[in-house]
């Protein structure tokens, strides 16, 4: 019976005791989940969100949250969130915010099917890797994801550090800076 008591009172000690923020810098080897809105912040801090046209950092014309309006289906995909693709093009017509988060999730959609197809085991990843090679993909596309093969072997390898290491000293870093920056920090805290 004491020892019941002395359960019941450890319980009801540490059922006030609140879990530690979303946003700790320790990571729990185990946590590799990721929510829609822990992508949209980190990408959005990245891409930015502009509901009207502009000139990404290689002059492309973008919208939303990093949608190149000079991809091929890109004026398909505008008129399925009903805005008309010439005159977003030429900036007489903005999107809303909603139509900003369904171009996002399309781009999310691509940028994790990449993710995959470059580490399978992708799902597998703890959730702060998970986070920098879904912005890198978003930002890279497979194409040039797939050129960081030395990051890609420290990961399969569960070197985080090193993968981190990787990106940094590319020249993809060099062009984005604090991204590839921050990106590297999710790394070695993993």
């Amino acid at each position: 019976m004491q020892f019941y008591k002395r359960i019941r009172k450890l319980l009801e000690a540490v059922a006030d005791v609140p879990p530690p923020p979303s946003s700790a810098i320790v990571q729990n080897v185990a946590d590799t989940r990721i929510t829609f809105d822990d992508v949209l912040s980190l990408i959005k801090k990245h891409e930015g969100h502009k509901n009207h046209v502009y000139l990404d950092s290689v002059g492309k014309k973008t919208i939303g949250i990093g949608f190149n309006l000079t991809r091929p289906d890109a004026p398909a995909i505008l008129k399925s969130i009903g805005a008309d693709y010439n005159k977003v093009l030429n900036g007489q017509q903005d999107i809303t915010d909603e139509q900003a988060k369904t171009l996002f999730q399309i781009n999310i959609k691509t940028a994790y099917n990449d993710a995959k197809k470059f580490l399978p085991q992708f799902d597998g990843l703890p959730r702060n890797v998970k986070l920098a090679v879904l912005d890198m993909s978003f930002n890279l596309g497979y194409t040039r994801l797939s050129k960081f093969t030395n990051t890609k072997q420290h990961i399969d390898a569960g070197n985080y550090k090193k993968a981190g290491e990787e990106i940094l000293n590319s020249k993809w870093a060099a062009q984005v800076k604090n991204r590839a920056n921050e990106l590297a920090k999710l790394f070695f805290s993993s």
